[in-house]
């Protein structure tokens, strides 16, 4: 409810800020911009056949801030820093999973625009380089955990054997949504190639309703990351007479019909 409630006033902000975005001819031109984001992760699962049981993707948590500077209206070179979570056996557990393992660096590329600015929703595809600084060196240990999500109450043993990859390759698709003045909202997709690194686990159920069963756990080095954000340009513009007030009148109506629940 949350999310669709959310997406309802970005949308009725696009619509109230329509006309005044066409009919804007002095706008400034865009050298650079900033932007704060964040999403989930997933890590593939690559267990090989003949498990007594299987795991899942590792599903995890993504922020970042990064800035863009623009060579033209279609060009920009982006960067900035990042900070992750991932967990190993998400499947099993709640939240990051039974062991959290994070990573932080920075990454930067370039953006390609598809249409002129004057376009509301800006599409664009790039290419980014991620390093990280941490967890590079091999983290090994042997833990017991009472599970909280599948087969809540049961205890498995897990051995873990992981290393974050210190470098990776990033495509990327999305999309800026212009709001209003210089403000969009900014959605994308992420896929990262790490090198190196790895995610290996031995779990064992130690009791009922799997006991004894083991699976030799292991992922992919392939990241997916869906985010969302709030990006400014700059330099910025002030906002029309037209738009301030519908504006103030969707933010009321917003207001009101989240009183009346």
């Amino acid at each position: 409810m949350k999310l669709k409630n959310f997406c309802l006033l970005a949308l009725c902000l696009l619509c109230a800020n329509h006309q005044a975005f066409a009919d804007d001819k002095d706008e400034p031109v865009q050298r650079w911009a900033i932007q704060a984001g964040f999403g989930g992760t997933t890590l593939y699962d690559n267990t090989p056949d003949g498990q007594d049981f299987y795991m899942d993707d590792e599903e995890g948590n993504y922020f970042s801030l990064s800035a863009d500077y623009f060579l033209n209206d279609r060009l920009a070179l982006t960067g900035g820093l990042y900070y992750a979570q991932e967990g190993i056996a998400t499947y099993l557990a709640s939240g990051i999973g039974l062991k959290k393992v994070n990573m932080l660096g920075v990454e930067g590329g370039i953006k390609w625009y598809f249409f002129p600015k004057k376009w509301i929703v800006q599409p664009h595809i790039g290419a980014l380089l991620q390093t990280n600084c941490l967890n590079l060196g091999r983290m090994r240990g042997s833990e017991r955990h009472e599970l909280s999500s599948a087969y809540p109450g049961s205890h498995v043993q897990m051995d873990y054997d992981v290393q974050c990859p210190a470098l990776a390759f990033k495509p990327r698709i999305g999309a800026d949504i212009h709001l209003f003045s210089t403000v969009s909202l900014c959605v994308a997709y992420d896929l990262s190639f790490g090198f190196w690194g790895h995610h290996r686990a031995d779990m064992r159920f130690l009791d009922l309703p799997l006991t004894g069963q083991v699976c030799h756990y292991k992922t992919d080095n392939i990241r997916s990351t869906i985010s969302l954000g709030v990006k400014v340009d700059f330099p910025t513009k002030s906002i029309s007479p037209k738009t301030f007030n519908n504006l103030l009148y969707i933010l009321s109506t917003w207001i009101e019909s989240k009183a009346r629940h």
